[in-house]
């Protein structure tokens, strides 16, 4: 409720310190503003129309920005286009962001909160925790950043310079900005900010998850769930790897889940289940075993904390439905499409999923046969499924036609007995049974004739369910239409759960799960080494300093690589080393640049190279997005040691680049070498079939600019690859005990009564729930988009409370 819902005697005026504070944010937002507008590489003039644009509209409607930046915040990146890695667009929209809220909060009129109605409180054990984390970023941010390094391009390539402290930092400061105008909108709008805020990560979410949707659409392909490929939407901090698009998702799922619950109106409806449903895709496709672990203990926390909420406005014909009961449906739907995808395919499983929309509706017509009906309805569905089984021999894909001329017949009869047509119970199974029974013959009919035992196994397990709705005291459900986008869900989900584990590679991961345990656990040995004496142990190494660290005191696994920018008598050259040992090239890292779409081959590829030794090099042009190219036009480059430089001619022909088709593909030159000895380039030019230029800054005179880099397959150099170990590291005891009071306290505090009661509380307990539990594989913190939010979302799990009733 706002606040002007509220009488004149709850409502009280902010004090002059926001009005400071805005004033103070103001300043400084603006000159880090003009510091990240001065070395930005992609088109200034339109970055700045559409941050004024921005900006403005937050200065009109400062509430927007609850809407808004999370809705963006997750897609506004171009550093794989731009080549800047330590300041990118999303800096400028948070800091953007800061100045109109901060320009307002200075001079427009105090605006009223509500006080004790608001359901944010300040706790001082909030701001104790908070305190001591800004300490710990404090004391590591100088310890990292320090010695200051010589302002020039070449600290800006790579994570192995000072500047990578500010990279890392910058996610904590944009976070302790943010926060009092956070906690300022709760004030004074109550539960519309949540409301507002909960919005703004659904939109984020959906961002996310058709980013998602369109890449692997583009790349492995929509259905094709036996590639080893690695979805990471537009989340290009994964180009050395990391989770920050499991953290994302896990993150917002929560909250598109509620609004999915709330959702009005038939196009509202679809909206919310459109959104829902391409994100559970996006989910299981990121192939990831702690996105799906962090998923069920999100749904479950979920699932509990709407259990212990009071039963408000329940009507007397309307009972409770017992948890075990539906999560029985739940899983007698996984179990049936488990047995029945192995042997039937995507063909038989769209067959079983069809069969389960329609037994849901049909409940009430089954709910309370007789014995001698149901007989009857289970002999019909005997005989209607042997007439499957002859038009399946007697036509071609005559299985097909008679499973969808029994669909439609039954989808009919449910729809018209809904609307008051009197249909018996007996035709209505013996349609269901038929149904079932039909999708045993396309598995048979699918792979062979002598294997459908398991969706034979399915089969039944339907049949059983329809036997104990139809002859039990009382029914297992009553079907309603509001319940049917929470079917739809468990559908979506469940064919997701189905292809995804049912498939050879995430079979392949999951077999080999406890050899990469182990290799995790030699890796937390080897980030806990990197902190050598009691000073470490305190305060950490610095904030950015793990790639150093492990770079320079990890010899065995080694390091993929390395970039640096170099500068002698004919300029400016980028310097591209090799691992110390060998590795495949889609293991070491590679200098990168974004072509245009609809590059074609032949390709023209000229640049200079020097070595100090006899070696080579590879040269590709691929259809890629961040990681795992295919196809590729590819050169291999000999280069002779000590002749100094040598300007190579090269042809690249590859037919698959020209014909794109679908969806546009993004096309990625990258150079790199399996050698350690390391490789100056210089002058680098490309022209396409019709002579285009297609490379900026080839000569590398704007430094790194629309340059990349990343490593496909060996990320452990860069991340400590769990939240606490990585915060360790970095911000020594201090920083990994301050996230630890931060989280364990904001889940306690979300869980205990009577701030479980609110109602975004269980929301925010899930959202942290899942959060937690993907930092149990990754660092998150090193990725300042994860940081932002993971501290906004923790801060109010630590302030929120029940206002208590007036």
């Amino acid at each position: 409720m706002t606040a002007t819902a509220h009488s004149s005697a709850a409502l009280y005026r902010s004090g002059p310190g926001a009005r400071l504070y805005g004033g103070l944010v103001l300043v400084l937002a603006i000159v880090a503003l003009s510091a990240w507008f001065a070395p930005y590489p992609l088109d200034r003039a339109v970055a700045g129309a559409l941050l004024g644009a921005y900006g403005l509209a937050l200065v009109i409607r400062p509430a927007l920005w609850l809407v808004l930046l999370p809705a963006l915040w997750p897609v506004v990146d171009l550093a794989p286009w731009g080549g800047h890695i330590h300041f990118t667009e999303s800096d400028a929209l948070a800091l953007v962001t800061l100045a109109a809220l901060g320009l307002r909060e200075a001079f427009a009129p105090p605006v009223p909160t509500l006080a004790g109605r608001a359901p944010i409180k300040l706790r001082a054990g909030a701001l104790g925790v908070f305190g001591l984390l800004a300490a710990s970023v404090a004391i590591a941010g100088l310890r990292g950043g320090l010695p200051l390094p010589a302002l020039d391009a070449g600290a800006l390539i790579g994570y192995n310079t000072t500047v990578n402290a500010l990279r890392v930092g910058k996610g904590f400061l944009l976070a302790f900005a943010l926060i009092p105008f956070l906690q300022l909108a709760v004030r004074r709008d109550g539960d519309v900010a949540l409301d507002r805020l909960t919005l703004g990560l659904t939109l984020g979410f959906a961002a996310c998850a058709f980013a998602a949707l369109w890449e692997r659409v583009a790349f492995p392909g929509l259905t094709n769930f036996a590639s080893d490929y690695r979805t990471s939407a537009l989340f290009w901090e994964m180009h050395v790897g990391g989770a920050a698009l499991d953290a994302w998702l896990m993150l917002s799922f929560p909250f598109a889940v509620l609004s999915f619950r709330r959702a009005h109106g038939v196009v509202g409806r679809a909206m919310a289940l459109v959104v829902v449903g391409v994100g559970i895709y996006a989910m299981f496709t990121t192939f990831s075993r702690i996105v799906y672990g962090a998923l069920f203990v999100s749904m479950a926390v979920l699932g509990v904390a709407s259990l212990r909420r009071p039963a408000a406005h329940q009507p007397a014909d309307r009972p409770r439905r017992h948890p075990a009961v539906l999560a029985a449906l739940v899983g007698v739907v996984l179990a049936g499409g488990m047995l029945t995808f192995p042997e039937g395919g995507y063909r038989a499983l769209l067959a079983f999923t069809g069969l389960a929309l329609l037994v849901w509706p049909a409940g009430a017509a089954l709910a309370g046969m007789r014995v001698g009906g149901f007989v009857l309805g289970l002999v019909g569905g005997l005989e209607l499924a042997a007439d499957c089984a002859a038009a399946a021999l007697a036509l071609p894909k005559g299985v097909y036609l008679a499973y969808a001329g029994l669909w439609a017949l039954a989808a009919l009869l449910i729809a018209l007995r809904g609307r008051g047509l009197r249909v018996g119970g007996a035709v209505v199974l013996a349609l269901l049974v038929g149904l079932a029974l039909a999708t045993v013959l396309i598995s048979a009919f699918w792979s062979e004739p002598t294997r459908f035992m398991g969706s034979l196994g399915g089969a039944l397990l339907v049949i059983a369910v329809l036997a104990r709705q139809a002859l039990g005291r009382t029914p297992l459900w009553q079907p309603r239409r509001h319940d049917l986008q929470g079917l739809l869900v468990v559908l979506v989900a469940g064919g997701m759960v189905v292809t995804t584990l049912g498939g050879y590679y995430m079979g392949a991961r999951l077999s080999n799960t406890g050899f990469d345990a182990g290799t995790r656990f030699q890796h937390t040995t080897r980030s806990l080494g990197l902190v050598e004496g009691p000073l470490d142990a305190l305060v950490g190494l610095g904030l950015g300093r793990y790639p150093e660290a492990y770079f320079w005191k990890v010899a065995d696994p080694a390091t993929p690589g390395s970039l640096a920018l170099i500068n002698d008598a004919n300029g400016r050259a980028m310097r591209l080393a090799g691992p110390r040992q060998g590795r495949s090239i889609d293991e070491v890292v590679l200098l990168t640049q974004r072509l245009p779409v609809d590059t074609v081959t032949p390709l023209h590829l000229r640049f200079k190279a020097r070595s100090e030794v006899d070696t080579q090099m590879i040269v590709q042009v691929c259809r890629k997005h961040l990681l795992y190219a295919s196809p590729c036009a590819t050169a291999l480059v000999r280069l002779s040691g000590g002749k100094g430089w040598i300007t190579v001619d090269s042809q690249l022909n590859d037919p698959g680049l020209a014909s794109v088709g679908g969806l546009p593909r993004t096309t990625v030159l990258t150079f790199g070498t399996t050698s350690p000895t390391p490789i100056d380039l210089d002058d680098i030019e490309l022209t396409d079939a019709q002579l285009r230029p297609l490379v900026a800054n080839g000569g590398f005179e704007q430094g790194g600019a629309h340059w990349f880099f990343s490593s496909d397959r060996d990320h452990l150099p860069w991340h400590g690859k769990n939240l606490f170990v990585h915060t360790f590291v970095e911000q020594g005891v201090l920083g990994a005990a301050a996230v630890l009071l931060i989280l364990v306290g904001g889940l306690r505090h979300l869980a205990r009564a009577p701030t479980r009661l609110q109602a975004h509380a269980p929301t925010l307990l899930a959202a942290l729930v899942g959060l937690a539990t993907v930092g149990m594989v990754d660092s998150l913190l090193d990725m300042p988009r994860i940081t932002v939010f993971l501290l906004l979302l923790a801060w109010l799990a630590l302030n929120l409370r029940q206002p208590p009733a007036r």
